[in-house]
């Protein structure tokens, strides 16, 4: 008997919602739902500290560390006013290395893309049975190809600052004022063979080949994930000198931004693996959907800080807290679903947060000499201890700890020109899929150079930054070897009245 149209387009739907929602509940290790990327990257607003590895303690003149390290501000001697800004030029990619399986040897070259060079085999004239579409070469039916590469730029103010020194009954004070880039949210995460359930994974354990005349169903798609967008800081900040030794230094921000972001799951196929008693097989069946989130998210919160520094002639110690915080994300997210036989659209309005808890900063500087100074300087970030709430209100740890170590350089050869360099390992939240150290974080190097004028009373400083993260993720059936390059070119110019 035919069922009605409107009770078919019912089952339809049950069975989309059904085949999406699995990818969260089994394609770990394939990028997680678009949530907080990118919160954890926050940006250094000041030049002359960037392009000396991220230190502060030693950063003379300079108003942009003011939400970074407040005390320093008390080596200004004057008003003073900066602006300052970013060029970013962005490569990454993805290189894909399949291994031949032992009973599924054509399954490799499916996911590489090579299968379409393949003849489908010559029937055996004693065959016994009769063919079924398990002993034909498996092809895809689109022409995605494993491995990709994507590259962007982009120009955007960095910062704005305002900040005057006063004195009020005998102490010394410095106040100022500024608008910053608090965190660069731009992120881009894409796999072009997603398995779910992810039958190659290291961990918790592997899908096992089906049994005796059972089958395993596989969904095979493309995913990808973007966001584009900033959260800023506005704020104040102000400086007390204790002694001529010691001084204090209190700053807060507002924060506010929003950001665009965008979901794609394209679907590639319905892998069927099987046994019949004679041989383990698999079938890609065809399957044609298509699954687009786009929508805003709006970020708010605020973020306090506290720090100190004791200097000596040669040697200068530096201290910075900052206290929990709680960053708050409303996002608008459309869902449209195309297929074969209907399309959905939905719209969903939702919150979630993330709490962030106490950070810190130790630095050291030493003047070598009266025009070379080096400064390490050690940022403790345990965001494994950062906890997560959904719009369900369903909490957890989402994170790794990501603790920081700077190491830099500031040389003065002349009065007019100071000459700056450093580097430091800087440490994502994530772990790469399969990690044989459970728990360790992907690192990379950052290096940077500087170099500051003065002219009268007018300061330019440039910088470049260059860092090159790779990592590869593991599972039983392949490697995926990631690559993503920054190249950072920024300035400010200041005007000290």
């Amino acid at each position: 008997m035919k069922q009605p149209n409107s009770i078919l387009k019912i089952k339809n739907v049950i069975c989309l919602c059904v085949f999406f929602s699995s990818v969260q509940l089994y394609a770990q290790g394939y990028g997680q739902p678009l949530t907080m990327q990118g919160i954890n990257h926050l940006s250094v607003t000041s030049t002359a500290s960037r392009s000396a590895g991220g230190i502060t303690t030693g950063i003379q003149n300079d108003i942009s560390i003011m939400f970074s390290n407040p005390a320093m501000l008390q080596s200004l001697q004057s008003l003073q006013v900066t602006f300052g800004g970013l060029y970013q030029s962005w490569n990454a990619e993805q290189t894909q290395q399949w291994i031949p399986l032992r009973y599924l040897s054509n399954f490799s070259l499916l996911m590489e893309g090579l299968t379409d060079s393949l003849s489908d085999p010559i029937p055996d004239s004693d065959l016994s049975r009769a063919l079924g579409p398990e002993d034909s070469i498996q092809r895809p039916y689109d022409s995605i190809k494993p491995n990709w590469a994507r590259s962007k730029k982009y120009t955007f103010p960095l910062q704005a600052f305002l900040a005057v020194p006063f004195s009020v009954g005998g102490f010394s004070f410095v106040a100022g004022a500024g608008v910053v880039e608090y965190a660069n949210l731009n992120y881009y995460f894409q796999n072009n063979n997603v398995l779910s359930p992810s039958i190659g994974s290291q961990r918790p354990y592997g899908i096992h080949l089906p049994g005796l005349n059972d089958t395993v169903y596989v969904k095979w798609s493309q995913y990808s994930q973007s966001r584009e967008g900033s959260i800023w800081g506005y704020g104040s900040a102000l400086s007390m000198a204790i002694s001529n030794k010691f001084s204090i230094g209190f700053s807060g921000q507002i924060l506010s931004g929003t950001s665009d972001d965008i979901e794609t799951e394209v679907g590639r196929g319905r892998l069927r693996f099987g046994n019949n008693s004679q041989r383990y097989y698999f079938v890609n069946d065809s399957v044609d959907y298509q699954v687009v989130k786009t929508g805003t998210s709006e970020y708010s919160g605020m973020e306090l800080a506290v720090s100190a520094i004791l200097k000596g002639k040669y040697v200068s110690i530096s201290g910075v807290l900052k206290a929990p915080s709680t960053i708050t994300r409303k996002y608008k997210t459309t869902s449209n679903i195309d297929s074969i036989s209907l399309s959905i659209s939905q719209t969903l309005n939702e919150e979630d947060e993330i709490f962030l808890p106490w950070r810190g900063t130790i630095g050291l500087s030493l003047a070598v000499r009266e025009d070379l100074t080096f400064g390490l300087e050690y940022e403790f970030k345990p965001y494994a201890s950062a906890t997560y709430k959904d719009a369900q209100g369903i909490e957890s740890k989402p994170w790794l700890s990501s603790s920081v170590l700077h190491a830099g350089f500031i040389f003065t050869p002349q009065s007019w020109l100071t000459l700056r360099g450093g580097y430091f390992e800087q440490s994502e939240v994530f772990e790469p899929t399969g990690n044989p150290l459970i728990g360790d974080p992907v690192t990379y190097a950052v290096y940077s150079l500087g170099c500051g004028f003065l002219f009268g009373g007018i300061r330019l400083n440039i910088g470049y930054e260059y860092s090159l993260m790779k990592y590869q993720d593991l599972w039983q059936t392949n490697i995926n070897l990631n690559s993503e390059k920054h190249q950072n070119i920024f300035a400010d110019i200041s005007y000290i009245f």
